[in-house]
């Protein structure tokens, strides 16, 4: 195994980390799939309010990208197809029967087959888009799903997670190793390149290493040391023009399934963190699961929950549902209508600060910090002070960039490696930017600029 050592960065301590439990959820009445999951998404649906659907049948598809077609996770009746402005898709919500009813369409590929070479790659792709599971696939750059039309210079699987209370990727897979070596097998036919497996150095879990067709690295450092930008960057920095895909190992679990079962695999298991819950464990579900049916009582009335993490999750209203990519259920409290006592103006050594405004980073916490939903302040102008290059790990001036994209200057900011990037490799920017700029916003301003132009 190759190992790196990522020298810039930042490690959040935050308390609520679940226990490495594994319990099964009470059985969904309801599951979802939200449009939220996939941005700039115009759907055409395939069913409407009242169909009966099966496991794996069709949803909707977009009609401006190539492979992204949703399924339905269960079998029952669509109860809602929810619009929103411009009669934009919300969400498609299912009242589960009692048993799954596989759809008979699914296409499936032989495993045998596959592993000898026996299938173009225009099929395997095909196979993959009519499953519903192409979506698994992210492309860099753009960071949106993959274009099958466009055979990447390598796959990278991510099995590790540094963000704050994610998810432990090798806990989520243990005793899958059959499953996930059919999605490394099958990954390795979409590309003519290398399949590479990126794990946290010094833990090799034994799924990880009977893995044959991938190349192991390993990664320490503090975060962003597991973001697949980060990996990129490390391993095989892109030339221009080329593209790469990436996906997490409970992914490529699920795509192995598929191909062992012949049916839409449902189960996913997310951890559930966070002080806003009572009860953290890893649990065990259904994708688009409802998350009053998955929180239950456990659930605190002042709380935030996040699909994903703090720094790069989407925030959930209680009536929403787990997200299509969601492997950490983060719940923290809104802290509405408190106030701290001079705010700054006292040392607060329970505190998290970067810059070292309080005196927690004299007196460590062992058990992280608490926090809450308040931004404390609002937007104010970029003053560069080295805040956001402190913790890029990636060759760039994020602060430039950032300047080159809000002035619409889509050849500077490509210059200054906008393809390089997405939201979740400026997420700490933000965290550390004392004046509030909501640095991820803005870099997918400019990725859609140059996807709209493109």
């Amino acid at each position: 195994m190759i190992t790196h050592k990522i020298s810039r960065g930042f490690d959040i301590p935050l308390a609520g980390a679940c226990d490495r439990v594994v319990v099964d959820a009470p059985t969904p009445q309801r599951v979802a799939v939200e449009a939220a999951d996939f941005p700039g998404l115009k759907a055409k649906m395939l069913v409407a309010e009242g169909d009966r659907v099966q496991t794996g049948q069709p949803l909707f598809f977009d009609k401006k990208r190539d492979g992204v077609r949703l399924v339905s996770p269960g079998t029952g009746k669509v109860v809602a197809v929810e619009l929103g402005a411009r009669r934009a898709l919300q969400r498609v919500v299912i009242e589960l029967e009692d048993q799954d009813d596989y759809c008979s369409e699914l296409p499936t590929l032989d495993l045998v087959r596959l592993r000898q070479g026996g299938f173009e790659r225009s099929a395997i792709v095909e196979a993959i888009v009519g499953a519903g599971l192409w979506p698994l696939l992210r492309q860099r750059p753009i960071g949106k799903v993959a274009d099958p039309n466009r055979e990447p210079v390598a796959v990278y699987l991510n099995g590790m997670d540094t963000e704050p209370l994610a998810a432990d990727p090798s806990f989520l897979v243990q005793g899958q190793s059959e499953e996930l070596q059919a999605g490394v097998d099958l990954l390795r036919q979409l590309t003519s390149g290398q399949v590479y497996l990126t794990v946290r150095a010094g833990e090799q879990p034994k799924e990880f290493e009977a893995l044959h067709g991938v190349e192991m690295h390993g990664f320490k450092g503090a975060h962003p040391a597991g973001l697949v930008g980060t990996h990129i960057r490390t391993i095989r920095p892109m030339k221009a023009d080329e593209s790469a895909y990436s996906l997490r190992v409970q992914d490529a679990v699920q795509l192995g399934r598929w191909l062992l079962t012949g049916h839409y695999p449902t189960e996913r298991m997310v951890a559930v963190v966070g002080e806003g819950v009572a009860d953290r464990r890893y649990v065990r579900t259904r994708q688009g699961a409802d998350l009053r049916s998955l929180m239950g009582r456990f659930w605190g009335e002042s709380t935030r929950t996040i699909n994903g993490t703090v720094l790069s999750g989407r925030a959930a209203d209680r009536d929403g549902s787990l997200g299509f990519y969601a492997q950490t259920l983060t719940c923290i409290l809104e802290g509405e209508g408190e106030r701290d006592l001079f705010g700054w103006m006292i040392p607060q050594p329970n505190k998290l600060s970067f810059h070292r405004a309080m005196w927690s980073w004299i007196l460590p916490r062992k058990k992280g910090f608490s926090v809450d939903a308040r931004v404390h302040g609002g937007p104010r102008a970029i003053v560069n002070i080295g805040a956001w290059e402190a913790v890029t790990a990636l060759d760039i001036h994020p602060t430039y960039l950032v300047r080159a994209i809000q002035s619409d200057d889509l050849e500077e900011a490509i210059s200054l490696g906008l393809l390089e990037v997405t939201e979740e490799d400026v997420a700490l920017c933000t965290f550390v930017d004392p004046c509030k700029i909501d640095v991820g916003a803005v870099i997918r301003k400019g990725l859609d600029l140059y996807e709209a132009e493109g």
